[in-house]
């Protein structure tokens, strides 16, 4: 089993809506809306990462602030791969988005990104990842991320 660490921003426009940005495999077909980010680099901070992916999928650039959730996951289709994932809030100058590309893949798995208000995400029929973007995220959101639970668990 491989280990990754993933760090990813939860960006909000003016409207209180979300950054996300679609994913398809290219070979599987399945599709699922995510927080911008991916996996950190040799000798890149999460900071680091979260600045840069940000850029590379969405063109903009961020500054991440607090870090507010950690998530574990275990799985994949061919190799398992335990991740470990990162969430930070983060602030932009701009809300001018580009759907980028991720420039570690051959093939593309970056189909769109936008910001999606809360209903579109609890209503939609793509999954979203992390899944407490559907629901207490948007408490947590409310009380300024003070005294929630930081550790999401492990998911399969």
């Amino acid at each position: 089993m491989r280990f990754r660490v993933r760090a990813a921003a939860i960006i909000l426009n003016e409207a209180k809506e979300v950054l996300l940005v679609l994913h398809r495999s290219p070979f599987r077909g399945k599709a699922w809306w995510t927080l911008p980010g991916g996996k950190l680099e040799d000798g890149e901070s999460a900071i680091e990462a979260v600045i840069r992916e940000v850029e590379e999928e969405c063109g903009i650039v961020c500054k991440p602030g607090s870090l507010v959730y950690v998530r574990e996951f275990i799985g994949g289709h061919i190799e398992q791969v335990h991740h470990v994932e990162l969430f930070f809030t983060a602030e932009v100058d701009s809300y001018d988005i580009v759907t980028g590309i991720d420039p570690e893949l051959e093939e593309q798995y970056i189909v769109e990104s936008r910001f999606l208000s809360k209903e579109e995400i609890k209503s939609s029929e793509i999954t979203v990842y992390p899944e407490v973007l559907t629901d207490r995220f948007w408490d947590d959101l409310e009380s300024g991320f003070v005294g929630q639970t930081v550790y999401l668990g492990i998911h399969e």
